[in-house]
């Protein structure tokens, strides 16, 4: 057809512009690129004919798809372009009523596909039927046409060469590429191997390095321990010789006292008046009143001033009618012979000033108004809640009996005995606020009475009596560790400013002893074993220059058979002492002492006789035991237990 003719001719030669073909095929010269599509399926699919082609032959479909799937080189799918729809949709000449292309041969057209895919068979077949142009009949072919199937299967064959050498070039690739793994792969491997076996060979040297160290370490521990056994029992050894020979000196000393003892009983048992010593009653003429009474009353405590003056050893002044002259009170002396007239019943002053005045009378006298000195356990905290209760111990029954109780709760205050008064100050109670109050206990008289306020409020202060002074020392005012000491006369009733601590002080330990006040341990926030002593007629403290061996703080201080002794309390580990240790004013220097049977801090501690008594305080639970210690012969045995279990507290000695 002619006009088909010049459409398919303008197609091949135009396309979709410039440099393709019809169909979308580059027809750009070039080495292999004639008729190569631009853009290549690997198998070309075109959509089954409209219904329409049956009244005029074959006629390609208004939109023909070339799949792009499975396409090589990843090349896009391609749609027929307009051209060649108009081709396809033109009638073809041919025999009428029967098909154009019905007898194609396609042996001939494979022959000349040349060896791209060796048949026409492996040409796409979605086409349709092939035009009858083509059917054998040369006269009715049209050259433009042939020339055009021509350019197609050219372009077709070349672009299965292209596509061959691709899957070649991939094929290669991919080879290569699998090798190039391989050999990746190995060497990585070969290179973690060997990585690993340089990690194993590190970490065998390090546990033998580890090894050898341990050891190392296992060996100097040991001889650091057989050492320290070794200093151990040389330390023992000497404290063993030196406790023998200072029981063989107390021994040595006991004997020399023995002795002396002896003499001055014969010396006292050498009669000078026989005849006063043989009466039966006694004139006695004390301050210009006379008094007449049976002897065995004035004698019945032994070792007093009126058995001595009785018993006919002594010279004695006497008045001008001949009877034993007394230059003292009458009226005080007239109740202490009252009272040893009934010595179940002690006397009762009316007021302070004459209970203190009568103490004083019977001190001269050397009468007791109790057979036994009078220990106190004063206020604490249970564990529960602070106390004011208080308690005495009874010697003769080895118990305690309660008494009256303070005016006010307190823990962690001072407290001393002045003239047989006892004086607590200070402290904190159910606030927990720092005190200042000082209340005043009359053993005789059974009451407490207010005294004069601290100057500055205080709790864990440390306290000690000396020359008719009580001192509190350092403590806690609530916001700082204070340096302030201050001393309480009595007869002035007052409070004075002292010359302060050269480190402030809480929780310190104190004592009286060779004419000074000794103050030991305690803590600035750190604990201490440094000691500081005061001088009183100076106002100068001064600091020792040794120190105790053991840090402590919360622990007791006293004075007993004119040695200094520090006991119990915690260190810097918060470690509770179970140890004693003892320092003598003329050697200068501590030595350790028997350890206390129970580890206590913030315990009571007072002198009896020539014992030391502890009891109470803490060490994880409250305790109530109490503790007695012999120092001549450096052991300790245990006492009756208080009623109350207390820790915060005091004893105080009242000897009446």
């Amino acid at each position: 057809v002619p006009g088909a003719t010049a459409r398919a001719k303008a197609m091949m030669l135009n396309g979709h512009g410039q440099g393709q073909g019809g169909f979308g095929y580059n027809t750009a010269p070039g080495p292999a690129s004639r008729g190569v599509p631009a853009t290549s399926p690997a198998y070309a699919s075109v959509r089954a004919p409209s219904p329409s082609s049956a009244s005029h032959g074959l006629r390609m479909p208004a939109t023909t798809a070339v799949s792009g799937g499975g396409s090589i080189g990843g090349d896009p799918p391609v749609m027929a372009s307009a051209s060649s729809q108009r081709l396809f949709s033109s009638p073809l000449p041919g025999p009428a009523g029967g098909h154009p292309l019905s007898s194609l041969n396609r042996g001939a057209l494979a022959a000349g596909s040349g060896g791209a895919l060796g048949a026409w068979d492996a040409l796409p077949t979605g086409l349709g039927a092939v035009p009858g142009a083509l059917n054998g009949d040369d006269e009715d072919v049209d050259p433009d046409f042939e020339e055009m199937v021509s350019d197609l299967r050219r372009s077709f064959v070349g672009w299965l060469k292209k596509s061959e050498m691709e899957l070649k070039q991939h094929k290669s690739d991919h080879r290569r590429g699998a090798q190039s793994f391989e050999e990746e792969k190995l060497s990585v491997w070969q290179q973690f191997m060997a990585e690993k076996q340089r990690e194993v060979e590190k970490i065998r040297q390090d546990r033998s390095r580890a090894e050898e160290e341990s050891a190392l370490q296992l060996r100097q521990v040991q001889a650091d321990i057989e050492d320290a056994r070794q200093r151990m029992n040389e330390e023992r050894v000497r404290v063993e010789q030196e406790g023998a020979q200072r029981r063989r000196q107390v021994g040595h000393e006991y004997e020399k006292f023995r002795q002396e003892y002896g003499l001055f009983e014969a010396e006292r048992q050498r009669l000078v008046n026989p005849q006063l010593a043989a009466e039966a009653t006694v004139d006695l003429n004390v301050g210009g009143t006379v008094f007449e009474t049976a002897r065995s009353t004035l004698t019945q405590q032994s070792g007093s001033y009126l058995e001595t003056l009785l018993s006919g050893r002594y010279q004695l002044s006497r008045d001008r009618y001949g009877r034993v002259f007394i230059n003292r009170d009458p009226e005080h002396f007239r109740t202490i012979l009252n009272f040893l007239r009934n010595p179940q019943t002690p006397p009762m002053p009316r007021d302070s000033s004459e209970s203190e005045a009568l103490v004083r009378e019977a001190g001269f006298y050397g009468v007791h108004f109790f057979p036994f000195p009078l220990v106190f356990a004063c206020g604490g905290h249970d564990g529960y809640e602070h106390l004011r209760a208080m308690e005495v111990l009874d010697v003769g029954n080895q118990c305690w009996r309660p008494c009256r109780a303070m005016g006010t709760e307190r823990t962690y205050f001072g407290a001393a005995t002045l003239r047989n008064r006892l004086h607590v100050f200070g402290g904190q109670n159910l606030d927990y606020k720092a005190l200042s109050e000082l209340e005043i206990y009359d053993c005789l008289r059974d009451t407490w009475e207010v005294g004069a306020s601290l100057r500055f409020p205080r709790r864990n202060c440390a306290s000690a009596e000396h020359e008719g002074r009580v001192y509190a020392i350092g403590g806690f005012d609530g916001t700082k560790i204070i340096s302030s000491v201050e001393a309480y006369d009595s007869r002035l009733k007052s409070w004075m400013q002292m010359e302060p601590l050269p480190t402030p002080r809480s929780s310190a330990m104190a004592c009286s002893q060779g004419g000074k006040v000794w103050v030991l341990g305690g803590t600035t926030g750190t604990r201490l074993r440094t000691v500081d002593v005061f001088d009183p007629r100076a106002n100068r403290w001064e600091a020792l220059k040794v120190e105790m061996n053991d840090i402590r703080s919360a622990g007791q201080a006293t004075c007993c058979v004119n040695h200094v002794f520090a006991l119990g309390g915690t260190d810097n580990d918060q470690k509770i002492h179970f140890s004693a240790e003892c320092i003598d004013p003329d050697e200068g220097a501590f030595g350790m002492r028997a350890t206390m049977q129970e580890a206590r801090m913030d315990f009571a501690a007072t002198v009896i006789s020539d014992s030391i008594m502890v009891g109470g305080g803490q060490n994880g639970s409250v305790l109530s035991s109490t503790e007695f210690y012999r120092p001549e012969l450096d052991e300790w045995q245990a006492g009756p237990s208080m009623t109350i279990p207390r820790y915060g507290h005091q004893y105080l000695l009242c000897s009446l």
